[in-house]
């Protein structure tokens, strides 16, 4: 199989969350297994659709999520489920996050075998990574249904860059209580909970200068992925650091107010954090709660950071990376959140290693160039064949 050819085939599957069905992908992707001789099951929930290996050995893994963000037609070159081939890109809505990658993980995994290995691995092509996780991969584990010591998932990354660990998540929402009055009394008499939204929204801008310890490795993992991170966001190095080792925030949706004429009642925020190693969640969510005085603080999402320390999977993922592109590959980690956690609390090793053009993530225009597709088969060819050996 080609990677591109397949990447582009997987893309032509609407699969957006929401709604999070994946029953015509995970069809699609069974048929491909059968081919190729690999038996597997469906576990499913209406129209959400996993497929995992028929029987589970539980050794490594490899994983990819099926599920797409959603793309509004306007502004696409080309329409984001076309799967358009062109001299050096497949087009559209997954391409890079992450149907590439499972397309790479499937043909090296029919080559290996075509070539007389048989890997001791399973596979997991998962839903609901881009929603609430409800019959995601948190699903799957709290059910029983796999349990890795080991696991590559084909999420995008830099070239050279394996990802061992990621920023926690805390996710938010603050609802803020004024007094009501008439319009022309404020800001002399009157407490407007707009007001005191766009107030704590600076002092988030003192959280996210605060500072945490960090231990050696994830000093060095950092140090790792600064470069890499600096050239795909067109930032510096000081800036990559920043947004790795600091507390990243996002107030993703305001709501409040009654009227124009009126001083306002009620604003509620959602704001997402993301959060460094170091960092003590309980005291962060302490400190905003005693800051937020009117304020009545809900949290929906608490998440420490993960890393795994490089371990088997690691320095063979370094090594294939190493044999394709004749350069030297360094662990680093993340700014965003994938899948890698929920099988990290397991105690398994993770790493995301897939192609991907970072700058298009989620973004209009999605693609992902063909050369990285062909490249990652390559890794994991090596990675696969060598499984046995280490």
């Amino acid at each position: 199989m080609d990677p591109a050819r397949l990447c582009s085939e997987l893309v032509k599957i609407p699969s957006e969350n929401p709604p999070g069905y994946t029953d015509d992908v995970i069809s699609y992707l069974q048929d491909i297994c059968s081919q190729i001789g690999i038996e597997t099951k469906v576990l499913q929930k209406g129209r959400k659709h996993n497929l995992l290996s028929k029987n589970m050995q539980n050794q490594t893994l490899l994983c990819g999520h099926v599920d797409v963000v959603p793309a509004l037609p306007d502004g696409w070159t080309h329409p984001p489920f076309s799967g358009k081939i062109d001299d050096s890109r497949v087009h559209g809505r997954g391409a890079t996050d992450m149907k590439g990658g499972c397309a790479a993980l499937l043909c090296a995994l029919e080559k290996v075998l075509n070539e007389g290995f048989e890997p001791p691995v399973d596979i997991a092509f998962v839903c609901d990574e881009e929603g609430n996780g409800d019959f995601g991969m948190e699903y799957l584990l709290s059910k029983g249904c796999l349990r890795p010591n080991a696991c590559l998932i084909a999420e995008p990354t830099p070239e050279l860059l394996p990802v061992i660990g990621e920023k926690g998540i805390v996710r938010l929402q603050i609802t803020f209580t004024g007094d009501a009055g008439h319009s022309s009394l404020y800001p002399v008499v009157g407490s407007s909970a707009i007001m005191q939204t766009c107030a704590f929204l600076d002092y988030c801008e003192k959280i996210h200068q605060m500072t945490w310890p960090q231990d050696p490795l994830v000093y060095d993992v950092i140090q790792n992925t600064t470069s890499s991170l600096s050239s795909l966001l067109s930032i510096s190095k000081e800036k990559a650091t920043t947004m790795i080792s600091q507390i990243s925030y996002n107030p993703g949706h305001i709501s409040g107010g009654e009227r124009i004429n009126v001083i306002a009642q009620r604003c509620e925020l959602h704001l997402d954090l993301r959060i460094p190693w170091g960092c003590d969640i309980s005291r962060l969510i302490e400190m905003i709660k005693s800051h937020n005085t009117r304020g009545i603080v809900k949290v929906l999402d608490s998440v420490a950071p993960t890393l795994s320390p490089p371990g088997r999977i690691c320095n063979l993922v370094c090594a294939g990376i190493e044999s394709v592109h004749g350069k030297k590959a360094m662990p680093g980690v993340t700014q965003a959140a994938s899948d890698a956690r929920h099988l990290r609390a397991t105690g398994a090793e993770v790493v995301n290693y897939g192609p991907g053009d970072l700058s298009l993530l989620h973004a209009v225009d999605e693609s992902v160039p063909i050369h990285m597709l062909n490249q990652c088969m390559d890794v994991y060819v090596h990675v696969l064949s060598h499984l046995n050996k280490s």
